[in-house]
């Protein structure tokens, strides 16, 4: 909605408008210095930031993303032993937390792409894209094809040190977190694979996802992404396309689940987080009011 469109919208009331920011200067110092509103300005990005506290309105479909904003790199991440513990890194920057997300469907050449794609986070807050992978099979081979994707999420699991994975679990997802289970079990790899389900429409996730990180030069991709459609899928996404955006979506997907702190032990496991039991007991209702 432009500014025209929304004055319109607003004829015969009365409007008060107080962005945060007024002729250089913050008007509320005390809650908001300017050091405070640029912080806000790369966390949630400059589309949320214009307007929730500039009162700008955002058509979200002007929404695209500039592939120069994005840093490459050419580098492995490091899994090294030091006295017992373990230290991750990628370029020399110690690597603390991570998120792998699995993006299924049925990956037909035609159809959906199944995509499983991992996120790692540097002590200062840094994104590095690192891993992409498209699943593909024949047409028709439901079973075999779920269990050959399984199997390949296994090794990308494994080749990246991988503790925990989200799978969305909406559509084909359903029967897959239990099926990832048991195929990661005979190969020996004991990531907890965990079900999700997307409730916020995937315009919106990618968006969320996307403009905060990358507006703020934080998201670094591994040269090796570029030998997968992503690239092409962050270039020529915007709401209105109609182009594929699998990629764009499992990554999303992974920028926004919450992280995991990588193994810190030697021989240390992520283990399944089993809610607390309903344990009954009595107190006391007679209060006098």
């Amino acid at each position: 909605m432009s500014d025209d469109v929304f004055d319109a919208f607003l004829i015969g009331y009365d409007v008060l408008k107080i962005p945060v920011i007024e002729n250089g200067k913050s008007v509320w110092e005390e809650k908001f210095p300017l050091e405070k509103i640029e912080q806000l300005k790369k966390s949630v990005g400059m589309k949320k930031f214009s307007a929730q506290m500039m009162l700008c309105p955002v058509d979200i479909s002007d929404g695209r993303f500039d592939v120069n904003k994005l840093s490459f790199y050419d580098a492995e991440i490091k899994r090294e032993e030091r006295n017992r513990e373990l230290f991750f890194s990628i370029m020399d920057k110690r690597i603390i937390s991570m998120s792998c997300w699995w993006d299924p469907a049925y990956g037909s050449k035609n159809g959906d792409g199944s995509v499983v794609s991992v996120v790692f986070i540097d002590e200062d807050g840094r994104y590095y894209l690192h891993d992409v992978e498209y699943l593909y099979f024949k047409d028709g081979e439901d079973v075999q094809s779920a269990r050959y994707q399984c199997q390949s999420v296994g090794r990308f699991l494994k080749r990246n040190f991988v503790p925990l994975i989200n799978v969305e679990s909406n559509g084909i997802g359903k029967f897959l977190p239990e099926f990832l289970r048991s195929e990661l079990l005979k190969m020996g790899i004991d990531t907890v694979v965990v079900a999700k389900t997307s409730k916020v429409s995937k315009e919106l996730r990618i968006l969320d996802a996307f403009d905060a990180v990358v507006s703020a030069g934080y998201l670094f991709v591994n040269e090796s992404v570029k030998n997968t459609p992503f690239i092409g899928e962050f270039t020529d996404w915007n709401v209105d396309s109609n182009v594929h955006d699998d990629g764009l979506d499992s990554v999303a997907g992974a920028i926004l689940a919450e992280p995991v702190k990588m193994p810190a032990v030697v021989g240390g496991r992520i283990r399944n987080v089993r809610k607390l039991p309903n344990i009954p007991f009595k107190i006391r209702t007679d209060f006098k009011i």
